[in-house]
């Protein structure tokens, strides 16, 4: 290691740690790459860098151009390898946005993931605060285009006055201005024409015994001021701003984001780690790059004037600071009050739950009489019915999250219609890419079944020469999860009460519910494939330009040769066309 480092360059750039079984460990990056590994290896540390050192077998680099490119590439291969020494963010924390397309013909959308190529976004907006609805409001009474648009007739929501008329007419820019700019009023200036609006509907359908109708829309009105100004301060200064704090003890840190809109608190988010304050900056850098990978940028970030802005000045440039005027400081005391309740109700509730996810799979090892903390788990199941559309997945659990880019579907058409088999078959083809990339293996297997599909796996693994631990979720009469078996056929009974069977039975849950969408998804593509698409040479360009010169089928069917082969180009393709046409004929 030390004849390694010596060949690192002084240059910035990122630092990979890996372990023993060359997985990625712990990301980094520096302005100088030499001396920052260095610093690991020539000093002593708090327990958990020590941790880490002791873990660290190998080491690579990658030299960038200036700081700036080091930060944004450590933010990359953190979402790539998620290392279990890094702070991640759990990828379900997107958070709720209602946005306007950017097209001539905008629409509205809502999304959890934030896309800045739409022409506005409004968010984040906070959980419970009926988003869906307050979006179909505004399509209701601001309505943009509702419909594909260009369908050469009037859609069903024009004749309801809910579509800009784009599917049959040219719609001027001017009439989506003025519906943008009512819009922004309703986030901006907390809606006060558009709740006028809705309080004279909600009266007229009172008066005409409507009453579901008028609950309904009062409800819409409470939710239109989703603030939560109850429980927190409130200040008359209208601004955008995300406001960052933090609180530690010797053993965990805990990040709080406070999201202000127009000077109202409308959603908050805390997340707990393990304590590392000999490193707090580089943590908290790194919280604050993944926060704005996923969402929206404010007009100001504030972090604690304890925190340099230095790295993060290179990539938010002037919309961040720590130089904080009396509101912001008050903002910021508030953020890290917040940081230190939820931290102390994590730890309230310690004998119950893990404080963090590191904990929990060590449990899991424990439980399982694992060999090691199984930081990456693979779970596979299969999905069909009488048969049909066979579908395998696979969801990847890592450093107990779930890792959605590593999730797979499998198409299982083989002459076997047993689940031995199938999982025999998904088994083999998901490792045997692998089998000689010990860095993209996982530490623990785990089976959507009991014996079948244990010893199912079980063989693959010997004939792929791999050693991994399987076990298997056995499931009762009533579909519940019932007890575990290992690799060696032994029961294990886990508390169907403790955090460990509640988080295995989790991810039980996803696995199920990822193979029956995957089903459901071929099934419906199987009943509805077009024809014209099992022909060989016709591809979706040809059924695209099809579709689009003949809005019946049948007028394309009823071509005469000749106009056939003008329209088809490719003589092999026309040949095929024209044979098919011929058979359907004589049906």
């Amino acid at each position: 290691m030390n004849d390694k480092i010596k060949t690192i360059p002084d240059k910035p750039g990122c630092y990979i740690y890996l372990n023993n079984n060359n997985k990625v460990i712990y990301v980094g990056k520096a302005k100088n790459l030499k001396k920052r590994v260095s610093s690991y290896f020539n000093k002593a540390h708090n327990f958990k860098t020590t941790k880490l050192v002791r873990e660290i077998k190998d080491l690579n680099t990658i030299v960038t151009a200036n700081e700036k490119e080091a930060l944004i590439l450590e933010q990359n291969l953190i979402k790539k390898y998620k290392p279990k020494y890094n702070v991640v963010l759990n990828d379900d924390k997107k958070y709720p946005y209602i946005s306007i397309t950017n097209e001539k013909d905008p629409t509205y959308i809502y999304t959890r993931n934030y896309d800045p190529k739409n022409k506005i976004s409004f968010g984040p907006l906070p959980e419970g605060s009926s988003a869906r609805n307050i979006l179909r409001t505004l399509e209701r009474v601001y309505p943009l285009r509702r419909c594909k648009g260009n369908l050469g007739k009037p859609c069903i929501n024009y004749h309801i006055d809910q579509c800009s008329g784009a599917c049959f007419k040219n719609v001027d820019k001017s009439y989506y201005d003025k519906q943008i700019e009512n819009v922004k009023k309703v986030f901006n200036k907390g809606g006060t024409e558009l709740k006028n609006l809705l309080k004279q509907k909600m009266i007229k359908a009172a008066e005409n015994l409507q009453f579901e109708e008028a609950q309904r829309i009062k409800e819409i009105i409470q939710h239109l001021g989703f603030t939560t100004v109850d429980q927190f301060v409130d200040f008359s200064e209208s601004f955008n701003k995300d406001i960052f704090g933090y609180f530690h003890d010797e053993k965990y840190i805990s990040f709080t984001v406070l999201f202000y809109r127009n000077g109202k608190l409308i959603s908050k988010d805390s997340m707990v780690f393990e304590s590392d304050y000999e490193n707090l900056q580089e943590l908290f850098e790194s919280f604050v790059m993944q926060v704005y990978q996923k969402n929206m940028i404010p007009d100001l970030i504030i972090l604690p004037p304890n925190f340099s802005v230095g790295s993060l000045s290179l990539i938010f440039t002037n919309k961040i600071s720590n130089l904080v005027d009396k509101i912001s400081v008050k903002l910021v005391e508030l953020a890290n009050e917040n940081a230190k309740e939820f931290l102390i109700e994590k730890i309230k509730y310690k004998n119950q739950k893990s404080v963090l996810y590191d904990e929990l799979l060590e449990k899991v090892q424990h439980s399982l009489d694992l060999p090691t903390i199984p930081n990456h788990i693979e779970m596979f199941d299969v999905a069909n019915i009488l048969d049909e559309f066979v579908t395998g997945a696979m969801v990847v659990f890592k450093n107990g999250l779930p890792s959605y880019n590593d999730f797979r579907k499998f198409n299982i058409d083989i002459e076997y219609k047993d689940d031995y088999h199938r999982m025999q078959n998904m088994i083999y083809r998901r490792y045997q890419k692998d089998f000689n990339k010990p860095e993209n293996l996982p530490d623990l297997i785990i089976m959507d079944g009991g014996k079948i599909q244990v010893n199912a796996a079980i063989s693959q693994l010997e004939l792929l020469d791999l050693s991994i631990p399987i076990i298997g979720l056995v499931k009762n009469d009533k579909h519940k999860t019932d007890h575990i078996l290992n690799w060696n056929n032994k029961i294990i009974n886990l508390d169907k009460t403790s955090e460990e069977f509640l988080f295995l039975e989790k991810i039980q849950d996803r696995v199920h519910n990822f193979a029956i969408a995957g089903f459901r998804k071929r099934k419906l593509k199987g009943v509805t494939k077009d024809e014209l698409s099992e022909v060989k040479g016709v591809g979706p360009k040809l059924l695209n330009k099809i579709n689009t010169e003949f809005k019946d089928r049948s007028h394309f069917y009823s071509l005469n040769e000749q106009d056939l082969k003008e329209f088809i180009k490719n003589e092999t393709t026309f040949k095929n066309v024209l044979n098919f046409l011929k058979n359907k004929k004589k049906k």
